[in-house]
């Protein structure tokens, strides 16, 4: 057998375009893809046709959906056919020479149980992406489905010791709770945030006094605090004339509403301005031209399970990044050195912050300025790939 590895890159997010997991993704291909014993191909089990053309090459790797716009009662009534179609990709793109590795994103669920299984027994080394702490994860919403999926993946989480041989995830806490699930006796790898510094030209940060912009991109659900980053923004309208808060991403359809809600209720909300969902070019434009991107989580211990992915693009821009305090922050920021952390959940604190940031724009730029070289030193992913690749390879 040769040291080559082919990597099939698996799991639930989108391709080639998404948010934070298609991008985490896309950063452990980048990544590993500059080594030439490694080659890469992605297999998406479903995702919708509307979000990405199904079957492509992407960046130089090829991918394919075994089947699209596969969802809810449809994917339930169509399970086997998806099961037996999962499995004769999976076994197409085996290689006789070499070590095959299926990297996964995300645990163990209804769509992928079988296929993982078999993939065990053909001989794949199963590695488990982990950024979700799902036995916390029915806190973030009332839906009925999504308790019943996040109560089926808490079930099969047993199943995973069994499948895996190795762990890669995104806090401390998903490190000590999945090596305390396998006792010890399969590796976990921490893999933190990723953030690609080339999409953030270096260039000195000055806060424009005429107007001031803050930022909010990502998710929209109850874990981010939507309402919390308004109440914050109201306030410090109050007494700013010159701010204005810009946002874009989307969420859930009852997330969304509960988000129009409070903002259709605040005073100033002629100076907020929702973008909605943005292309990446869209996006990245966007984020390097505000002042202050605010990466905003409430108190619930879903948000300090994970580690929101966003907050290493906001620092990588140079600009004073308002961060709230979960998960593996505190590790990485200091409170007025390279960021301003304030209490999760906390609008007054995050008010107290922005003012700050507002009346000491020396400060703002000094602190942006160190916020980027730990975005530089922690989070570029090139500076990840190699010890991941010597993760993949001691399987």
């Amino acid at each position: 057998m040769t040291n080559k590895i082919n990597l099939v890159v698996m799991g639930t997010f989108n391709y080639p375009y998404g948010m934070a997991g298609t991008k985490r993704v896309q950063h452990v291909i980048n990544a590993l893809k500059q080594y030439s014993d490694v080659s890469i191909q992605v297999i998406l089990q479903r995702q919708s046709s509307r979000d990405n053309i199904l079957c492509g090459i992407h960046e130089g790797t090829p991918y394919q959906t075994v089947m699209g716009d596969l969802f809810r009662a449809k994917m339930v009534a169509l399970l086997p056919l998806f099961y037996l179609k999962t499995i004769r990709v999976l076994k197409d793109v085996w290689r006789q020479n070499g070590t095959n590795i299926i990297y996964h994103y995300g645990p163990v669920s209804l769509d992928n149980l079988l296929p993982l299984y078999f993939s065990r027994r053909l001989g794949y080394k199963i590695v488990f992406d982990i950024v979700e702490d799902n036995d916390v994860a029915k806190s973030i919403s009332s839906s009925f489905y999504h308790c019943a999926q996040v109560s089926c993946i808490s079930v099969l989480s047993s199943i995973m010791p069994a499948l895996a041989s190795g762990f890669v995830a995104i806090s401390s806490h998903l490190v000590n709770k999945y090596r305390t699930l396998c006792r010890g006796c399969i590796p976990v790898h921490y893999l933190p945030i990723s953030v690609d510094m080339d999409c953030f030209p270096d260039k000195p940060f000055r806060m424009d006094q005429k107007t001031v912009s803050l930022f909010y991109g990502g998710s929209f659900g109850r874990k981010d605090g939507l309402p919390v980053l308004l109440d914050a923004f109201d306030r410090l309208a109050g007494i700013h004339q010159n701010v204005r808060l810009v946002l874009t991403g989307r969420g859930d359809k009852a997330a969304q509403q509960e988000f129009s809600d409070r903002l259709e209720m605040s005073p100033y909300k002629n100076w907020i301005e929702y973008k909605g969902y943005l292309d990446e070019k869209e996006y990245y434009s966007v984020l390097n031209d505000v002042d202050i991107p605010c990466m905003t989580r409430v108190d619930l211990a879903f948000a300090h399970a994970g580690f929101p992915f966003k907050l290493g693009e906001f620092l990588a821009t140079g600009k004073p990044v308002i961060a709230s305090r979960v998960s593996d922050v505190d590790s990485f920021l200091a409170h007025g050195h390279n960021a301003m952390l304030v209490q999760a959940g906390s609008s007054t604190e995050i008010f107290e912050a922005a003012d700050y940031l507002i009346n000491n724009p020396e400060s703002a730029a000094a602190i942006g300025g160190r916020g980027r070289e730990v975005a530089s030193t922690y989070f570029d992913y090139r500076q990840r790939g190699t010890a991941l690749l010597k993760f993949l390879k001691s399987l």
